[in-house]
């Protein structure tokens, strides 16, 4: 059975399409919550567990580090998206790595086998 070229060239175009769509970071506003005027990123604060202040949830703000990423770098980050919703603290609800492992492709280093992490975060807001 011989592969028609142009159905294998569509079908190389889509995958590569849908593999670059993958996003290593993003945030979603939760429904029908108020919107405010984003925040000095170094201002927002990184929280472990739900603060005992009165506060108003934005959404959620989430991240894939990559194994090139460092601490501070992944912590930024977070600082910056939490931060364009207009928070004040970003309460990480989830810190966990994935069971399937995933092989990291870089040119000058080879080929690098790691666990994918997700870190999870809901944005608040001090009333």
């Amino acid at each position: 059975m011989r592969k028609n070229p142009a159905f294998v060239c569509a079908l190389l175009i889509v995958v590569i399409g849908l593999s670059s769509c993958h996003r290593y970071m993003g945030s979603r506003f939760y429904p029908a919550t108020p919107r405010f005027e984003s925040t000095y990123p170094g201002s927002v604060e990184l929280l472990r567990r739900q603060p005992r202040r009165s506060h108003i949830e934005l959404g959620e703000v989430w991240i894939r580090p990559e194994p090139g990423m460092d601490r501070y770098f992944v912590e930024n980050k977070l600082r910056e998206k939490a931060a364009r919703m207009g928070a004040d603290a970003l309460v990480i609800t989830v810190d966990r790595y994935f069971r399937d492992r995933v092989a990291y492709r870089h040119f000058r280093r080879g080929t690098a086998i790691y666990y994918e992490r997700q870190i999870v975060g809901v944005a608040i807001r001090y009333r």
